[in-house]
């Protein structure tokens, strides 16, 4: 499949990382672009970043997503399924209260209860909590182009989608491997794109964007490095192999912003009215710098036109080769291992209410 070419017209092309309830942070920046009049030409996402994404794109309109994601966050339904994550992790919280959920994933802090069910919250509570947000439609619907990242497991490849179910996509680019089942597609299987890509700036710049801003709300992870522990030693190599894949990752991003995000906690979604305040607070701070990017070039002097009429700079290279798959993606169903352990699960429950009833 072919890779798409953005509209080189006026406008930023956003970039929005995972975070987990830091990626509400998202709703914050957009509003103040919004706000602000500065064209949002495209945005490519990756887990709670594709959620946020998706939605502005179905809807451009950043007030009512933010309204729709604050009456998602209080519903019942939401905060029943929420919770049963934040029950497993709390009782992990006593070690680290510093660490985020993909370090805790890392790190086995949460592997003994997905390795017994195959993941926290089951398929079907993954896709009604995205359903909740996401309405059944296609990537041909959106008023704005929109591109999810997720991770092919098994090929351990990039992957970008633009074709195909909305659902289906934000699906696999937020399935954090042990808290949500993984996500197959024919003989695919996808989790979440930020386990390869935490700040997806590559792939708009490789469509064409001229304007892109990275907007980073993770918070990375660093503790007092003591030489004398292994555990330590893990930690700093760890996060020295994250910090640096993510500078590679991001360096042809004309604008990184990263909100003052770590005082809020990952996993407390009720924060969302606070997320939303920092990320606007920063993007407001930092405007000046998206309307430079919009300006137009000064006009050359008469030397600089005189130098291109007899000495033309040569075509320019291509800034970096992708590195990722563009695809489409549509029916889904949960992977196989995931469906098969979830299964036993519910076998052995049936089996121990009905010894029960006897």
């Amino acid at each position: 499949m072919s890779n798409p070419a953005l509209d080189r017209s006026i406008g930023v092309h956003l970039a929005l990382g995972g975070g987990a309830a830091r990626g509400l942070a998202h709703l914050g920046v957009i509003k103040a672009l919004q706000e602000h009049q500065i064209p949002i030409a495209s945005i490519c996402g990756t887990s709670m970043g594709a959620l946020v994404g998706a939605c502005f794109a179905l809807n451009p309109d950043a007030e009512q997503v933010i309204d729709d994601f604050i009456h998602h966050v209080n519903s019942e339904k939401f905060n029943k399924a929420r919770f049963t994550v934040i029950h497993q992790v709390q009782k992990q919280e006593s070690r680290d209260r510093r660490l985020t959920l993909a370090a805790r994933m890392r790190h086995g802090w949460l592997v003994g209860r997905s390795l017994t069910t195959g993941s926290i919250l089951s398929f079907d509570e993954f896709r009604s909590e995205v359903s909740s947000l996401i309405p059944d439609r296609t990537f041909k619907q959106l008023k704005i182009p929109f591109f999810a990242v997720a991770c092919d497991l098994l090929a351990a490849r990039e992957v970008v989608f633009h074709e195909g179910y909305l659902r289906s996509a934000i699906m696999a680019s937020s399935a954090i491997p042990g808290v949500f089942p993984g996500v197959q597609a024919g003989t695919t299987v996808y989790v979440d794109g930020g386990w390869i890509n935490k700040i997806p700036t590559r792939p708009p710049v490789a469509f064409g964007a001229p304007h892109v801003i990275g907007i980073d709300v993770s918070d990375n992870y660093t503790a007092e490095f003591n030489p004398r522990r292994g555990y330590s030693m893990l930690n700093q190599a760890n996060a020295a192999s994250q910090i640096r894949l993510q500078e590679l990752q991001t360096e042809h991003a004309d604008l990184m912003w990263r909100p003052p995000i770590s005082v809020l906690h990952w996993s407390e979604f009720t924060q969302i009215e606070r997320a939303v305040e920092i990320g606007y607070e920063y993007a407001s701070a930092h405007i000046h710098e998206a309307e430079a990017l919009l300006a137009p070039p000064p006009k050359p002097t008469w030397r600089e036109r005189v130098k291109q009429r007899f000495f033309p700079d040569p075509a320019p290279k291509p800034r970096f080769q992708p590195g990722f798959d563009a695809r489409g993606i549509w029916d889904i169903q949960e992977a196989e291992e995931s469906r098969l352990q979830n299964q036993h699960k519910t076998e052995k429950i049936d089996t121990a209410k009905s010894i029960t009833h006897q």
